[in-house]
């Protein structure tokens, strides 16, 4: 089952459960997905959701620096569904292991740090945090 019918599905259950806040971000979700075809880049459908969930988390920022925690506990709720639909990442453990074979097959010197990032993004961008990779490549190319 793709993404939209998933999403789709479970706007049918939150409606029929009156589930209003849960509603609300599948709906919001559906309509990110929906628009894929617009968008110049043609993002895939979990891409969607994650951009939506960075979003998310940038808008948490922007409260907590205002000190508005009733707004973040309602953006951590919905971030919190947003992320049941998005695969999971890969531990700090797994996320050396794919740096490593990464770097076995690839050449980067420790100047070429942005080329190699983006690669490695392009080649495992949804199943690790991108937070995570920078210090371990940086740290790797370094070692080289």
């Amino acid at each position: 089952m793709n993404l939209l019918a998933k999403l789709q599905d479970d706007m049918k259950t939150a409606m029929k459960a009156g589930d209003k806040d849960r509603l609300s971000v599948i709906r919001m979700l559906i309509s990110d997905v929906k628009i894929i075809d617009l968008q110049p880049t043609k993002p895939t459908e979990e891409q969607a959701v994650a951009a939506y969930g960075k979003k998310l988390r940038k808008g948490m920022e922007e409260y907590e620096k205002l000190g508005k925690a009733d707004q973040v506990a309602k953006l951590k709720a919905e971030l919190a569904i947003v992320e049941s639909y998005l695969p999971k990442k890969a531990s700090a453990e797994e996320t050396e292991r794919l740096v490593d074979e990464f770097l076995a097959k690839n050449t980067f010197t420790e100047k070429q740090i942005g080329p190699a990032m983006g690669a490695f993004m392009k080649a495992h961008g949804l199943q690790v945090e991108a937070a995570i990779v920078n210090p371990m490549l940086r740290k790797k190319l370094a070692g080289k």
